[in-house]
């Protein structure tokens, strides 16, 4: 998977938060939608992304009466408060913008991505 945008980083952080909810669950929460033709229009566009964190093995979810209930995989995904370094490689690395953030890790084939849950969280309530 490449990289991950905010949209795939709020529905990781979603799912974390509330493990065994659906897109629909998901998409409520996000999107906000005022009726039912914008849910599911937003529940459609977010099967796809869903689609791919499942493929990328951010997510794994059960299946119960034709629903799925997805949970972020804790071997991929982590959360930390206050991340003052990372250790990579032997050098610990030190983001100045990340000291007092609540931030997501994600361990990916290519690598690690970092970043703030807060600025995602400020970002989406200026939209």
């Amino acid at each position: 998977m490449s990289l991950l945008d905010n949209l795939d980083v709020s529905i990781l952080a979603f799912i974390a938060d509330h493990p065994n909810s659906t897109v629909t669950d998901c998409a409520k929460i996000i999107f906000k939608p005022e009726n039912t033709d914008e849910l599911q229009k937003k529940d459609s566009f977010l099967r796809h992304r869903f689609k791919a964190l499942v493929s990328a093995k951010f997510l794994i979810y059960d299946s119960d009466s034709n629903k799925k209930m997805f949970r972020v995989v804790k071997e991929k995904v982590f959360f930390g408060p206050e991340l003052r370094g990372i250790d990579i490689g032997g050098k610990k690395i030190v983001h100045s913008a990340l000291r007092k953030d609540y931030c997501i890790i994600l361990l990916t084939d290519d690598g690690v991505i970092v970043k703030s849950l807060d600025k995602i969280e400020e970002q989406l309530h200026q939209e």
